[in-house]
C-alpha cells in the first residue's frame, strides 16, 4: 500500500531518521518539532499540501501505519 499522508511525502532519508528516533524512544513532540525546523520539509510537502507543517496527528498516523511498516521491514531483514 501506497502512503499518501504528510509523512510519506518527505524523502527516504527523513524517513528514516523519524523511524530510528522513534525506534529509540524518542518523543513524538520533539519529533514533530525537530521536522517542522527542517526546511526541506517545509519545502517537501508545500508542493502537497497548503499547510506545510507536521502535527501530533499526522505523527500519531505515522507512528501507526509507515513506522509500523517500516519496524516489519527491519525485522525481516535482521531474520534473513
Amino acid at each position: 500500500m501506497s502512503r499518501t499522508g504528510k509523512i510519506a511525502r518527505l524523502p527516504l532519508h527523513i524517513r528514516e531518521q523519524i523511524n530510528t528516533r522513534i525506534q529509540n524512544g524518542g518523543k513524538g513532540q520533539d519529533i514533530v518539532v525537530w521536522l517542522n525546523s527542517l526546511k526541506e520539509v517545509k519545502a517537501a510537502l508545500s508542493k502537497h499540501f497548503d499547510n506545510p507543517t507536521i502535527n501530533a496527528g499526522n505523527f500519531s498516523e505515522w507512528k501507526l501505519g509507515g513506522y509500523r511498516d517500516w519496524e516489519a521491514q527491519q525485522f525481516a531483514l535482521a531474520e534473513s
